[in-house]
């Protein structure tokens, strides 16, 4: 095996090339790069809702629910989670939508907040998205009516409009807190 020592390449352009290509991709991976918001999305009345996923703990079934007399009309009822018990809740009120009935697809969203765990009703889980803030208008608060106080804003993609939820405010609500209504 013989080298030939007048290659018919020029190594220095050759690894010049490379470089180039190289920077070219790392601007191209900086020029797509966008900040997003990983949320839950979810189906409330018919229309697309998120929060953030760090409050989100489990998606669950619906379970065997048991009424509970002389609270909130917002809390469907209690089930037991892995020995914790838990309120299953119907936020659709509290946003001003409408209720129809949960079908077989419905889903419990079990949340966090700093003082305790409960799960919201939802008409369907949609899955983790990640959204553009690129896409995302902020709530403007006027008059509180129709639960905006509970809305942050909403993103725009190629199926509609993801209502972003401000949480922290909605599990804090008085509603939300058993004799506190």
């Amino acid at each position: 095996m013989t080298i030939e020592s007048d290659a018919t390449y020029d190594i220095r352009a050759v690894l010049g090339k490379m470089r180039e290509e190289y920077w070219q991709g790392l601007a191209d991976e900086e020029t797509v790069s966008e900040e997003l918001l990983e949320c839950l999305v979810f189906r409330l009345g018919g229309e697309r809702y998120a929060f953030e996923t760090q409050y989100a703990c489990e998606v669950i079934r619906i379970p065997r629910l048991v009424r509970v007399p002389q609270v909130q009309e917002l809390i469907a009822g209690i089930f037991n989670l892995r020995g914790e018990i838990t309120a299953a809740v119907d936020v659709r009120p509290m946003l001003g939508l409408k209720q129809p009935e949960l079908a077989a697809g419905a889903r419990v969203i079990v949340v966090r907040s700093d003082t305790f765990a409960t799960g919201i009703l939802a008409e369907a889980a949609l899955g983790v998205q990640g959204l553009s803030f690129e896409n995302f208008e902020p709530c403007l608060h006027g008059a509180a009516g129709g639960g905006q106080q509970y809305v942050r804003g909403h993103f725009n993609d190629e199926g509609g409009a993801i209502v972003l939820l401000d949480l922290q405010a909605l599990l804090s609500s008085p509603e939300m807190v058993v004799g506190e209504a």
